[in-house]
């Protein structure tokens, strides 16, 4: 292991080390009685300050002889030793500790140094549960931005020291050292990590990914901000306590464990028992039987839960071991789709509210597309029924008050779901990774519309896969208590102001063709903008008032000519920079006959105007001479 020379500082992983030693150290534990063992010292940066606050003996222990001996020469307690098995560190180090009592032990930026650290481990937890005293442990956090963003981009250097040091055997993730600490006997109980927002591995700085000024960076780190909380992380420093030998394996056993195709989660409040009688009926008739059905219990009283309860009871039993109710007394309506979302073990995960209609094929619909497009958003079509609420011998049920109507389109169209949604929930599947690897989660701030925020949010990374196919019915309350009574349209439009917010601030992937698309969306504006314009030279020149109507015409037929339209990409550049300077009809009405013929000589002068005058040319009479 190389020698590394590094000082103590406060903000550093020593200070960090020292400040947790500190407060797990009892303040009867602080005197010269007892040792520190520091396994792996280095040049014992930690020994001045920890000896200078506890009063305990120092003791450092480490692989590099001339370390140890520098370190001897400086007259602090150092033993060379190389950790590796169980057994045969303990004995090693029960030579080292001659009796001693433990008081802290400390292993800084070793574990990812050692070929059998889970041995060292283990001998870390019998010294730390035979004198119970506590240890703590740090190692660098290989997944750091700085290291992610490159790597995403085929980039990945070792260096002499840092977090991709050269002689790392290991690499280490929070929860891949929470598996080796687990496999070791020993569990967090408090963490101070050294955060940086500029790591050993942030060069080039003029990388497009790490550059802090590029969409491409904003990106990358809106996507990694959200999937896991350690991105700035330099350094895991933790308090760790001994406890059971844990059986996960420190590597990952099972790559792609068995899962339904589809988890369905449906709220409930328990109200409506009829209407979830009648939805898990048509699920229990699905052409395809590959999914589990989570029922979200939504702060449901006692006699609400018996009643989901025995409806749930009542299912053909193929479909009642594929349900379970989950309990959720908190939050709002976002509360019962974040937990099942968290809880669905499908590849692809649907809401279906307890109100609405999955026809046969809804789940066989779902899997084509899955087998099409792998890992996009899977969307079909959902009609529209009115409904409302009808008591019969006593019992309550539903009556249709009009036809099914097909108001959503065939096809996810991502700049038309940013004006508003196309999309009711049950009619779309999301992968699971949107929710447990990218870490997106439903907006809790949210009353109102959170399935459109989510569904936007994850379009715009991983994409849709559509389908013409009508695959279920939308229910709408006529009457009675919906969201669209239960809340007021200024809260409505409170939630829709703060989505789009939200889409602004975040760097947007767009979908194949959207270029074209989007020249499609401005050419239309254009010519709505024309239409408008000229609608209005119209009144104006009818109105009886105003400048002469031939120097308005005039105008008219250079603005609206062909030659003029063509040549909008030219003065394009000029109105981005001063939308004042944008040329329009409406312009030009209030002008006097002087400005308006000075006006049309501008404009004929124009560069928009000349470059385009060989779309003006007349062809020459037949016969005769072009000159």
């Amino acid at each position: 292991m190389s020698n590394y020379e590094n000082a103590f500082a406060p903000d550093n992983v020593y200070g960090h080390a020292l400040a947790l030693l500190l407060d797990v150290l009892p303040s009867g534990e602080r005197n010269d009685a007892a040792i520190h063992l520091d396994l792996g010292c280095g040049d014992a940066a930690l020994a001045g300050p920890l000896v200078e606050a506890t009063g305990l003996t120092y003791v450092g222990v480490d692989a590099d002889g001339e370390s140890v001996a520098a370190l001897v020469r400086r007259g602090l307690e150092a033993h060379a030793l190389a950790l590796g098995g169980e057994q045969e560190t303990l004995e090693a180090l029960a030579g080292v500790i001659g009796g001693r009592r433990v008081a802290s032990i400390s292993m800084l930026d070793t574990l990812e140094h050692l070929y059998d650290g889970t041995g060292a481990l283990r001998a870390i937890r019998r010294l730390a549960f035979d004198n119970e005293c506590a240890a703590v442990i740090s190692v660098p956090n290989v997944t750091h931005r700085d290291i992610g963003f490159k790597l995403a981009l085929g980039d990945w250097q070792y260096t002499e020291t840092g977090l991709l040091d050269t002689t790392h055997t290991r690499f280490f993730s929070a929860e891949s050292l929470e598996r080796e600490l687990a496999a070791g006997g020993l569990y967090r109980t408090a963490r101070r990590d050294v955060e940086l927002e500029m790591s050993d591995q942030h060069f080039p700085y003029s990388h497009s990914a790490l550059a802090a000024g590029t969409t491409l960076h904003h990106l990358l780190r809106q996507l990694r901000t959200q999937a896991a909380p350690d991105e700035n992380t330099n350094q895991f420093v933790w308090a760790v306590a001994p406890g059971p030998i844990g059986d996960r394996a420190v590597f990952t056993a099972q790559r792609n464990p068995e899962r339904p195709f589809l988890s369905v989660v449906m709220r409930t409040q328990g109200r409506r028992l009829h209407c979830l009688r009648e939805a898990l009926t048509c699920l229990a008739g699905q052409t395809d039987e590959d999914f589990e059905v989570l029922v979200m219990g939504h702060r449901l009283e006692v006699q609400q839960q018996i009643g989901v309860e025995r409806v749930i009871e009542d299912l053909p039993k193929s479909l009642r071991d594929r349900t379970r109710l989950v309990k959720v007394q908190h939050g709002n309506r976002v509360a019962p789709l974040n937990q099942g979302f968290e809880a669905a073990r499908g590849h692809y995960i649907v809401i279906l509210d307890d109100d609405d209609i999955p026809l046969a094929h809804w789940v066989e619909t779902f899997r084509r597309l899955a087998d099409r497009e792998p890992g996009r958003m899977l969307r079909a079509v959902a009609v529209l029924q009115n409904i409302d609420a009808v008591e019969t011998n006593g019992q309550g049920g539903i009556r249709t008050t009009g036809g099914i109507e097909k108001l959503y389109p065939s096809e996810f169209d991502i700049f038309d779901h940013l004006r508003a949604n196309f999309t009711p929930n049950m009619a779309i599947a999301f992968p699971r990774g949107v929710f447990h690897d990218l870490g997106m989660r439903f907006d809790s701030e949210l009353t109102t519309t959170e399935d459109w925020d989510f569904i936007m949010r994850a379009a715009v990374v991983v994409g849709v896969a559509s389908s013409p196919e009508i695959t279920s019915i939308y229910h709408w309350w006529v009457r009675g208590e919906s969201s669209r009574t239960m809340h007021h349209q200024r809260e409505w439009d409170r939630n829709n102001g703060r989505i789009v917010r939200k889409l602004d601030s975040r760097a947007l992937i767009l979908p194949e063709g959207s270029a074209s698309r989007i020249r499609e969306v401005m050419a239309e504006r254009d010519a709505a903008r024309a239409t408008a314009d000229a609608a209005e030279r119209r009144l104006a020149i009818g109105s009886g008032v105003g400048p002469d109507p031939r120097n308005l015409n005039e105008i008219a037929q250079i603005l609206e000519s062909r030659s003029w339209r063509l040549s909008s990409p030219l003065r394009l550049p000029a109105v981005l920079r001063s939308p004042s300077r944008r040329v329009r009809f409406s312009t030009y009405v209030s002008m006097s006959d002087e400005d308006l013929i000075h006006a049309a000589e501008e404009l004929r002068r124009s560069r928009s105007w000349r470059l385009t005058s060989v779309l003006r040319r007349r062809p020459a009479p037949t016969g005769g001479s072009a000159g």
